[in-house]
This record gives structure tokens, sequence and C-alpha cells, in this order.
């Protein structure tokens, strides 16, 4: 996943809805859930980016508890 803001633009690593990865300047986010990151950059009118696997993994719905 890809953020794309005015004054920067950075990669983040999903998985199973939660960001494990982050470059800076928003590393703080790592730990944070998809739909918290999505919000914020609703609010702040971030562009966000996803790859063909995200988009699939979004459209799929959350991961179901076994």
């Amino acid at each position: 996943m890809r953020i794309i803001a005015p004054t920067f633009s950075v990669n983040l690593k999903v998985r199973a809805g939660e960001i494990v990865e982050a470059d800076r300047p928003i590393r703080y986010m790592k730990g944070w859930t998809l739909a918290r990151v999505l919000a914020l950059a609703k609010r702040w009118k971030w562009e966000v980016v996803f790859n063909d696997q995200e988009r699939a993994e979004l459209e799929s719905g959350p991961p179901s508890a076994a």
C-alpha cells in the first residue's frame, strides 16, 4: 500500500488488516488497523494506492475467525 500526501509519499505493508511495516514519517502507524489508517488518510485527503493483491484482500473482507 502506498500513501501519497502533499509533502511525503510512503509505503506500508498490511497483513491481516494490520500495518506491519511503514516508512518514515508514518512509522508510528505500525500496529494500527487498516481501517484506522484509511480514516486518517481520508481526513487529511491523502491518496491511498493499493496493489492488486491488497485490493483483492480488501474486497474479500476481514479474515474469518476459525
